[in-house]
């Protein structure tokens, strides 16, 4: 089993935005001083990146996984993420309509989207107790959850599209 295009570029778009942060501060490492000036900026890129890439990170590994075991009674999904996914009747709805040649793309997305789901709902839960500069962090990893959920839809919309 090959790559799916949407893996292709739900992984592509998010493993960009990840370079790109972790670009930006690598080269603030290298300068002490802009650093110092920057540090803001410099915190909340890291908390984005951790929110992106868990997400990136997330969507490789089931890829992965779906291919190299047979992981067709879970949704083609690693078990904790099927649990998710198992949460809601209308996905599994579209899921158990499908041909299965699509059910492996349609585990994966729908399983992402509700995992952002989850974790955007967690983070806005301690947004209410947080002091400032906890708000903040907290607000940065809530965007870069909303960025991967709309690299996921940007892809999901272009996965059958011609090149």
């Amino acid at each position: 089993m090959g790559d799916s295009r949407f893996y292709i570029l739900a992984h592509e778009a998010l493993s960009r935005e990840c370079k790109r942060l972790c670009d930006f501060t690598d080269d603030l490492d290298k300068k002490h001083t802009e650093k110092k000036k920057q540090i803001a900026e410099y915190k909340c890129a890291k908390y984005r990146y951790a929110s992106i890439s868990f997400i990136d990170s997330t969507v490789y590994n089931i890829n992965r996984c779906r291919k190299a075991h047979n992981l067709k009674e879970y949704h083609y999904l690693l078990l904790p993420f099927d649990e998710i996914f198992k949460t809601h009747d209308d996905y599994l709805s579209i899921y158990d309509s499908a041909l299965d040649s699509e059910k492996p793309d349609i585990g994966l997305y729908y399983a992402m989207i509700a995992l952002v789901d989850v974790e955007i709902v967690k983070l806005e839960e301690k947004i209410a107790a947080a002091d400032d500069w906890e708000k903040i962090e907290l607000e940065e990893r809530i965007g870069g959850l909303r960025f991967a959920k709309i690299c996921l839809d940007e892809a999901w919309q272009k996965r059958k599209d011609v090149l």
